[in-house]
């Protein structure tokens, strides 16, 4: 499938505000329906009703359908819209087979995540970045959440590569676990609510640990439907450290989920010395004690946040031919239960059409 980057930017481009129905007309214009000289990323609405859409990804993939719900349905007025996936959808209200996150899994609404649009539920209107195939996308919004340092609030949907060739599940869900909240983590590492910058948690599970707001439609057997799951990068080159709980896409160093502060460790500098190098890895998925997959254009930093938001470059070596754009990405906020401050890390998005 044909890779393409939508911006607020764009000629003709669609607004984002903490309004209601503004994120299904943002999805209608990049997903189906395209905008100025913009061609659509190929996917189709099912089911609809005002402010609500089912989309449904292009022919070729898993087929899986994403729900959004952009009717203000949280209560804090329509900052925040609802999300879940679906493997097929019968009525918008929502209704279908193979729903992930399930109820019991989340109990926001019908069992749905969180994407959020602005921090004001008004017309201001909010840069944004979506890049995306007939399979997946991934939304970052710059919501007003966090100016200094500027951050985006991040959500992903859609098809992963998996190493499984007769895995025909694999689609993935990254959203919000809360509703009507600005910050990054109430505390510690169980209450995250930017889980898409969130990496490998450390701890003795290892490949087995799950990260909230993460979920596939099923296991690689394609039984037993929707199952949480983790990711991790490359932690030898991030520096981990001891006492640390987790780690964060583009942050060199850990956070640490009791009364210590954040471990920064800058071991691994930018440029690297010896040729002068940009480091970055995939983002694998993992659970149930093996790695599954890993996520389609979305790459994680090895230095810390070496870059600035929204620069563009061309890769080298193995990744000549690629090109990407970067993302600052709102991470937790750390001291345990009293958190009082918060970092940043950085996305690496591939947006040349060269996602393998």
């Amino acid at each position: 499938m044909t890779v393409r980057i939508y911006t607020s930017q764009d000629a003709s481009a669609p607004s984002l505000t903490g309004a209601a129905g503004s994120l299904t007309s943002l999805l209608d214009a990049v997903l189906v329906n395209g905008y100025g000289s913009q061609t659509a990323a190929g996917w189709t609405i099912g089911q609809t009703t005002t402010n609500k859409r089912q989309y449904i990804m292009a022919a070729g993939g898993t087929g899986f359908s994403l729900y959004v719900d952009d009717t203000a349905p949280g209560g804090g007025g329509a900052r925040e819209a609802r999300v879940c996936g679906f493997q097929s959808m019968s009525a918008i209200t929502p209704t279908g087979v193979g729903q992930f996150p399930t109820s019991s899994q989340s109990t926001i609404g019908v069992g749905t995540l969180v994407i959020r649009k602005s921090a004001s539920a008004d017309a201001t209107v909010r840069k944004w970045t979506i890049v995306a195939d007939g399979h997946t996308f991934y939304l970052f919004v710059e919501t007003g959440d966090y100016t200094n340092t500027l951050a985006t609030l991040a959500f992903a949907f859609g098809d992963f590569f998996s190493y499984a060739s007769s895995d025909l599940s694999n689609c993935i869900i990254i959203g919000r676990t809360i509703e009507n909240n600005s910050g990054a983590v109430q505390g510690g590492t169980t209450n995250i609510y930017e889980p898409l910058p969130i990496l490998s948690l450390m701890n003795g599970a290892g490949l087995s640990n799950t990260i909230t707001g993460h979920f596939v439609a099923a296991n690689y057997t394609n039984l037993g439907g929707s199952i949480a799951v983790g990711k991790h990068s490359d932690q030898a080159k991030m520096g981990c450290a001891n006492g640390g709980s987790g780690q964060i896409v583009g942050y060199q160093g850990t956070w640490n989920n009791s009364t210590s502060n954040s471990i920064f460790t800058l071991q691994f500098v930018y440029p690297n010395g010896p040729d002068n190098g940009l480091f970055q890895s995939p983002i694998f998925i993992h659970h149930n004690g093996f790695v599954r997959g890993y996520l389609k254009g979305l790459w994680c930093p090895l230095q810390h946040q070496p870059l600035t938001h929204n620069d563009t470059f061309s890769g080298s070596n193995n990744l000549a031919g690629k090109s990407f754009i970067v993302q600052n990405a709102m991470s937790v906020v750390f001291n345990g239960a009293s958190p009082t401050s918060a970092f940043a890390g950085q996305y690496f998005v591939e947006y040349s059409d060269t996602w393998n």
